[in-house]
């Protein structure tokens, strides 16, 4: 089966670099599927999960909180800011974020304060969307 190089890089670190069949991105367009041999596409992300169909047929999953994504044929680089394995993710740390700045937009006053406490907001949310999506796939409940 063909494969990718896939890099996904935080201002921090590398969080993954390794092979893969699929990559699934939130682009500012819409969600994007990236598969072996795609035409190169330079694009922007926008806040949310990265999805790594890996080598071995393992789905690893990551927050970004936007940035850029490369492909080319052989090779995908995910760019970030900031970027979190989902397992990392902590879903009631992320809710109360989400609450917290549900709170500031409803407080703000200035255009700019609500302008700050709205991409806060999306990007809690977003936060909150990959780790449940993780929680999901990962830790289903029983008999749900």
């Amino acid at each position: 089966m063909a494969r990718l190089r896939v890099d996904i890089v935080s201002a921090e670190e590398t969080l993954y670099s390794g092979e893969a069949t699929l990559v699934v991105a939130p682009l500012a367009e819409g969600e994007a599927g990236i598969l072996p041999g795609h035409s190169p596409l330079l694009a922007k992300l926008k806040a949310g999960g990265v999805c790594v169909h890996d080598a071995e047929g393992a789905e690893q999953m990551f927050y970004v909180s936007g940035g850029f994504l490369e492909a080319q044929p052989d090779h995908v680089i995910v760019l970030s800011d900031t970027s979190i394995r989902a397992s990392d993710l902590d879903e009631a740390r992320a809710a109360k974020a989400v609450q917290e700045a549900e709170q500031a937009v409803q407080e703000r006053q200035g255009h700019m304060d609500y302008a700050q406490a709205q991409a806060e907001l999306a990007q809690a949310a977003a936060r909150l969307r990959v780790a449940r999506a993780y929680q999901a796939r990962h830790h289903p409940i029983p008999g749900a």
